[in-house]
């Protein structure tokens, strides 16, 4: 059996979908790619994931850390849900959770020059629905506390790029995850209109942003995405992809990349996924 090295975890962004891509058909291919992306976190064994999330932003000027422990399953959706779909109020997703490790990262953001303080909240959808699908219930589940710390409230890309930095320094195989989508319109997805250009436009954005020759021109393609003439049609509210910019700076010296998702939108919606960072290298 071969084990990780201590080298630096990567650190990945992943595009989670609502709560129908758990039941409705057609999203085999995005399960595929969360499956692909679930077992290569496994294999890296960390021993904590931290996540930000884009149903998470803060409610004041600080960063909010989650010191909540245990922490349950917040089926945090739409009233509609109850008269359309009610099954999906019955999901629940086993995890772990951890107030000691709340209290390391506040304290590590404010040594950062952070300003961050500690909240309780349960576990939202933005983390265990696309969690039922990288690390499936009885079958390859995650025996390591999960995090949330929340964005900032407001737009500021450079902001989250610097709060990914001030993260990059946790260490202790603190694996760091960024959980939005590249592309959310849900107006557009409820309107069920058949153009798939805002979404197929942004992702082809996005990919050669990953490709750019440095990574300071990556960032600098990323933060840029913000002028484009469809942004607002991508994201009327930002909030989904401002733990995009946390992982670009959590992996602001990392060239390497992989991508998965790719491809798999729907009208208003991108489930585009990347990692930043090599694997590293195992001992046998």
């Amino acid at each position: 059996m071969s084990a990780p090295t201590s080298e630096k975890l990567p650190t990945y962004f992943i595009g989670h979908g609502g709560v129908s891509i758990l039941f409705k058909p057609g999203y085999e291919p995005v399960h595929q790619g969360l499956r692909e992306m679930g077992k290569e976190i496994k294999a890296l064994k960390p021993d904590a994931i931290l996540l930000t999330c884009g149903h998470f932003q803060s409610e004041t000027d600080a960063i909010q850390v989650n010191l909540k422990e245990p922490t349950k399953v917040w089926h945090d959706l739409g009233p509609s849900w109850w008269t359309t779909f009610p099954h999906v109020f019955e999901y629940q997703y086993p995890h772990k959770s951890s107030k000691a490790l709340g209290e390391k990262v506040l304290k590590h953001l404010v040594d950062q020059g952070i300003k961050a303080e500690g909240v309780e909240r349960d576990l939202d959808h933005g983390i265990w629905v696309p969690f039922k699908l990288m690390f499936p219930e009885g079958e390859d589940e995650l025996d390591v506390p999960i995090l949330q710390i929340s964005t900032y409230d407001g737009n500021d890309f450079n902001a989250h790029i610097r709060l990914g930095e001030a993260l990059s320094s946790l260490g202790d195989r603190i694996l760091i995850i960024g959980s939005g989508m590249i592309s959310h319109n849900l107006r557009a997805t409820r309107e069920q209109s058949m153009d798939t250009t805002v979404a197929r436009l942004i992702e082809e954005a996005a990919f050669a942003a990953l490709a750019a020759p440095t990574t300071q021109e990556r960032d600098a393609q990323f933060l840029a995405l913000q002028q484009r003439d469809d942004w607002p049609l991508a994201h009327p509210t930002e909030e989904h992809v401002l733990p995009l910019y946390v992982t670009l700076g959590v992996g602001k010296d990392w060239q390497d990349y992989k991508v998965w998702n790719h491809d798999q939108y729907i009208v208003g919606q991108s489930y585009f996924s990347f990692r930043l960072g090599a694997l590293p290298e195992v001992e046998p």
